[in-house]
């Protein structure tokens, strides 16, 4: 071990670009990451390879190895000479997508392992679509695949089919995300180019099939190798024919039309047919004189006193999987050529092509200026927030203990501060080793005293920061958290600081009544973060039950005629001080779509920050957005208006919602008053205690009607506003007269609720089906699609499921449904729930259907109340039902 490290830390201070690699593992959850990279672990004997793919080297902490999932990403780094290859095992579980964007940014090589039974799972579509965009190389890994033969029985011509559809499947969806991006992008011209690159192909050496639980793995030229010598035909004749409908005939001829003519393809003959045999032999039919006698034919000698064994020892020396994956490997880009194909610069630059650092990062050069990426903060082993500890990636020039790098801020103007890098260390899964000194493309940890996610350090302070954005989970599910003793409260917020700064999807926040608030992505997150506070000294912790935000928003109601309409204006008079005329419509949900993926410009327009040329470009895209489709919402103030009027109101914006409520907008349809425009600045100003009337605004949508959520997509129109401006009490009262009146408005219109929603996909036995329908419709859920998976005649139940029904969830599931049933959440959307939490019967049939007082459940009024509740709001629950004397039947005599 000691010469491995030493070889490390040469290998580490001087391997030229051009013998690196920087490889992550990424799969949907159990989809074999971490048992995969076991296998790889064990080329440096770093764990014994009897052990590969059963001891989860690469899971360290207590919670995923007893859960068996991955939730943290943790790196290693890997000799193979001549190359030496950075790798790092991601989490599959939705949760944790901080984690998986974390080692993306990391690294250039993609291996994408995807289970030969389950297939393309809902993570997998996100990981390609997130890879594709990040510019990464792909490697499909179809992984499991002794499953066909020893569980499924397929023989060798179905699980050939069976895996052809498997990646035809894969490059159709890599061709949907394509056609995505080609239409956000409008590229056109790339995009067979793009295709030709991405899709999979066996004959091209971009797929591997492979076993991690029995460490074997091999490509089409392993066994086309085997089998050119056989046949006497050249290798790189057979190798394009290995995967495909190719057939070789009595005279050593390779043909095509192998289905056609109902013959076995060269794949089934050559490849899975001598496999399954050994299958057979070891797995099923636990034979190992049988399979002794075929390993000798392959030139080795068994040890293993087991069949299992012999089998797991037999593949391991054969097919070692290591050898085919770093084949892959080794004929992906380089660490510094990686750069220089697919634009991955211009995330790193933010599309800037005159940015400074640019051509030091094309250079990767180890003599040049020093660029280091910080990606990933990790915990020191002192547990404290003095000196922190990040995993990193060096851009540009070497990197040595003791030297003094800027921490480069995105605006280039003050001087930035500068930090003394005291460690450097190789990573090393669950340890690591010290050295002084890395080269450029080394992915690492180092230790110093400033450190931040997404930054970057250099030797040169007059330079602007790299920017990538961070791709984290939706933080839906919120607790407060408190200790038991109140001493301890100040530790509780320094922990919660420091958990806060090495897990990008965790929120934490303050509350106005002193309380601290966590906010995790969901409920697996949640058990994290409070396991991490356990092991970081705080055990009697007082967690609160999980709380999940909901929306409040207006709607059209195509009920209402024109006259209805115009009675929704709300007046407001204060004395003859003030006199506010508004009223409250709905957006509709394309324009709030738009308003949302433009949340972060429309940020920098109210901070006045914005590029002009970008505000102008916006202002005119909403324009067109809005005129195409506000007058379509029929039963609003907006439908059947003129073009000209709403181009002339979304000129007249008067302000845009507050920071966590961006998708609302003022606008200002005073015929008398004209002030600064939103877009740009006039020689108009504003009035007095304008800014008070927009305070009213934001005071409404931070805070709705319902039960003082955040308002979503809502539009406050003023009609009038007149103010005495000689009456000095008049404002102190504007601010609050203008949140009353915007609520009195609101109260005119539909109001509804917004709920964040799951997207739940349930696997299950076709016993199950009915249970699971059952756990389902408890929760509220909504069936989108039921459809049977052929290769494992499971069935796979697609819903949708509001984010507060799904605590417990899995739980109920897998006790409802003997184990037979597990299930995926992922957020999807925020969804309007279609019930009026106010609606009470009132024709004659709804009575006779609901009763007097609405018997059935509202769901909708369900939720106001329990955040009402939740918030001290009052409700209008029936404390007493029954009000008679209740009598004492007891006879005195």
């Amino acid at each position: 071990m000691d010469n491995l490290e030493t070889a490390l830390k040469q290998a580490a201070a001087t391997k030229p670009a051009e013998l690196m690699r920087n490889v992550c593992l990424v799969a949907h959850v159990d989809h074999g990451k971490t048992s995969f990279a076991d296998s790889l672990v064990s080329a440096n004997a770093v764990i014994s390879s009897r052990m590969a793919g059963k001891l989860r080297y690469m899971d360290s902490r207590e919670d995923e190895q007893t859960r068996g999932i991955t939730m943290k990403s943790s790196g290693i780094s890997l000799l193979c000479e001549p190359l030496l290859i950075n790798l790092i095992d991601s989490p599959g579980h939705v949760d944790f997508s901080g984690e998986v964007t974390s080692a993306l940014i990391l690294s250039d090589i993609a291996l994408l392992l995807v289970d030969v039974i389950e297939g393309i799972c809902s993570q997998t579509e996100a990981l390609i679509r997130q890879v594709i965009r990040n510019g990464q190389v792909m490697i499909l890994v179809i992984n499991k695949i002794d499953r066909l033969r020893v569980e499924l029985k397929m023989s060798s011509s179905e699980a050939y089919n069976h895996m052809a559809l498997l990646i035809q499947g894969i490059n159709s969806c890599i061709s949907q995300v394509l056609g995505g991006i080609v239409l956000e992008e409008d590229t056109w011209e790339d995009i067979e180019e793009a295709e030709a690159r991405l899709h999979f192909d066996p004959a091209k050496g971009n797929v591997i099939f492979s076993s991690a639980l029995h460490s074997y793995a091999f490509g089409c030229e392993d066994f086309a190798t085997i089998a050119a010598e056989k046949m006497n035909v050249e290798k790189s004749v057979l190798i394009p024919a290995m995967f495909g409908d190719f057939w070789i005939d009595s005279t050593g001829s390779i043909r095509d039309g192998a289905a056609a003519k109902n013959k076995a393809t060269l794949f089934e003959r050559i490849v899975l047919e001598p496999l399954w045999k050994l299958h057979d032999l070891g797995l099923v039919e636990n034979d190992l004189t049988k399979l002794s006698d075929a390993a000798k034919k392959l030139g080795f000698t068994l040890k293993s006193r087991r069949a299992n064994e012999a089998f797991d020892e037999l593949m391991r020396t054969w097919l070692p999987l290591p050898r085919a994956s770093f084949r892959a490997v080794a004929r992906a880009p380089n660490v510094r050529t990686t750069f220089n194909a697919q634009n991955r610069l211009d995330h790193l630059t933010g599309n800037r092509k005159d940015h400074p650092l640019r051509p030091f990062i094309l250079q990767c050069d180890p003599e040049s200026m020093t660029i280091v990426f910080v990606v990933k903060l990790l915990q020191t082993e002192d547990k404290s927030l003095t000196s922190r500890r990040a995993i990193c990636r060096i851009l540009s020039g070497t990197l040595r203990k003791g030297d003094i790098l800027f921490v480069l801020q995105q605006q280039v103007s003050n001087k930035p501060a500068s930090t003394t890098i005291e460690r450097i260390s190789i990573l090393r899964g669950r340890d690591s080793i010290p050295t002084d000194m890395v080269t450029s493309g080394m992915v690492c940890a180092i230790d110093a005293e400033i450190l931040l996610q997404n930054t970057t350090l250099c030797d040169k302070p007059d330079c602007p920061s790299l920017k990538i954005g961070s791709q984290t989970g939706e933080a839906l599910v919120r607790v407060s958290i408190s200790t038991q003793q109140l001493d301890d409260m100040d530790d509780l917020r320094e922990k919660l600081k420091l958990l806060a700064l090495l897990d990008t999807s965790l929120k934490v926040m303050e509350l106005e009544n002193g309380e601290l608030a966590m906010i995790t992505a969901g409920e697996v997150h949640l058990q994290k973060c409070i396991k991490d506070l356990n092991d970081l000294g705080l055990v009697d912790l007082d967690v609160s039950e999980p709380i999940v935000p909901f929306m409040e928003t207006v709607i059209e109601d195509p009920n209402l005629a024109a006259p209805q309409i115009a009675e929704q204006e709300t007046d407001c008079r204060i004395r003859e001080a003030l006199h506010i005329k508004l009223r409250v419509a709905p957006l509709g949900d394309v324009v709030v779509e738009f308003l949302d993926k433009n949340s972060a410009l429309i940020s920098a327009i109210r901070r006045g920050e914005a590029d002009q040329t970008e505000t102008d470009e916006f202002q005119k895209k909403l324009t067109a957005v809005c005129v195409e489709n506000l007058p379509t919402l029929k039963g609003s103030y907006w439908y059947r208006k003129p073009k000209e009027l709403i181009e002339t109101m979304i000129e007249r914006i008067w302000a845009f919602g507050p920071e966590r409520a961006r998708s609302n907008i003022l606008f200002n349809n005073v015929q008398s008053y004209d002030r600064d425009l939103v877009w740009r600045k006039t020689e108009f100003g504003v009035r007095r205690y304008d800014q008070a009337l927009v305070g009213g605004f934001e005071l409404l949508c931070n805070s709705g009607p319902l039960c003082n959520e955040i308002m979503h997509g809502v539009a406050v129109i003023v009609e009038e506003w007149t103010v005495d401006e000689e009456d000095g009490a008049i404002g102190g009262q504007m601010m609050s007269a203008m949140k009353a009146t915007c609520s009195a408005a609101a109260k005119k219109t539909a109001l509804r609720l917004v709920a964040a929603m799951y997207k739940c996909t349930v696997t299950t036995a076709s016993q199950a089906l009915g249970k699971v329908h059952a756990v389902l419709s408890q929760r509220k859920s909504k069936v989108l699609s039921e459809d049977i998976n052929e290769a494992t005649n499971l069935f796979e139940v697609i819903s949708l499921m509001p984010v507060v029904e799904s605590f417990s969830f899995c739980d109920q599931l897998r006790k409802f449904t003997s184990g037979m049933a597990s299930a995926q959440l992922q957020f999807s959307h925020w969804q309007v729930i279609d019930e009026d939490p106010y609606w009470t019967p009132s024709t004659l049939e709804e009575i006779e259907e609901f009763g007097l007082k609405g018997d059935s459940p509202n769901h909708a009024r369900g939720y106001m109340d329990a955040v009402r509740r939740r918030k001290g709001l009052p409700t209008e629950d029936l404390i007493v039902e029954s009000a008679e004397k209740q009598r004492n039947l007891k006879k005195n005599k």
